[in-house]
């Protein structure tokens, strides 16, 4: 895409008056020095149209002479066209000059345009770094979501399990408690089944003491017998009784 102009044809034309009213002589170079900016192509672009507006200028100086001077001009052509070639292999020199001037900025541009296309280029492949770099990132991201939403997870199952554990550690004072319960009444069962145990003993001596006493008679006889079945089953029940109050092993 062109460039646009930095500099405008009437500011060239003003430089060129003030060199020409100083005495000096409007080149393009000389132009662009008192400028300070533009490119020499677009300052001897400007030069020619001011150079074409000032021989037009001199035209119609010439058109409004009177014809007795312009007689006593005619004979000064030859000197005038000397003067003429003179000026003209000066422009060309001139032109010669602001041509080389050209080229080197040419030049000066072309390499500026290389070392832009070689910026350019670099730029292209930072870009493509910094483009698989955004990939990896992005790849990393992911991966760093997922790990994200497992350990959330693991941490939500801890949780659960914290809690079941705390509830099962409010539990167990009350099933200490019921552990001592179920120990003293084992204990109180223990000790009623020994008096049992003591009172069967008991009853038995008893039974056999009145047996021995009532060995004399038939009738006495039968009913020590009856008691001592009676005896018998009460001390069977006491037994039964005494086995379902042990504890299982």
């Amino acid at each position: 895409m062109a460039r646009e102009s930095t500099i405008t044809f009437e500011q060239v034309a003003a430089a060129a008056d003030s060199i020409k009213a100083q005495g000096g002589k409007p080149t393009s170079r000389a132009v662009r020095e008192v400028l300070g900016s533009g490119s020499m192509a677009t300052v001897c672009k400007f030069m020619q149209q001011w150079q074409g507006g000032q021989v037009r200028q001199n035209q119609v100086v010439d058109d409004t002479l009177d014809m007795s001077i312009v007689r006593a001009i005619s004979n000064q052509i030859a000197i005038k066209v000397q003067e003429a070639t003179l000026i003209a292999s000066t422009q060309l020199a001139d032109l010669q000059a602001e041509a080389s001037a050209i080229i080197a900025e040419n030049e000066r541009q072309a390499t500026e345009i290389d070392m832009q296309a070689a910026d350019l280029s670099s730029f292209q492949d930072q870009c493509a770094a910094y483009a698989g770099r955004v990939q990896q990132l992005e790849s990393e991201v992911t991966r760093l979501i997922a790990d994200l939403v497992a350990e959330r997870q693991a941490a939500e199952s801890a949780r659960i399990a914290l809690a079941r554990a705390e509830l099962h550690l409010e539990s167990v004072p009350r099933i200490q408690a019921e552990i001592s319960a179920v120990r003293g009444e084992l204990l109180l069962s223990q000790k009623q089944a020994a008096e049992q145990h003591e009172a069967a003993a008991v009853a038995t001596a008893r039974l056999e003491a009145e047996v021995a006493q009532r060995k004399g008679t038939e009738g006495q006889l039968v009913e020590i017998r009856a008691e001592a079945k009676k005896f018998s089953e009460e001390a069977a029940a006491l037994r039964i009784q005494l086995n379902a109050n042990q504890p299982v092993r």
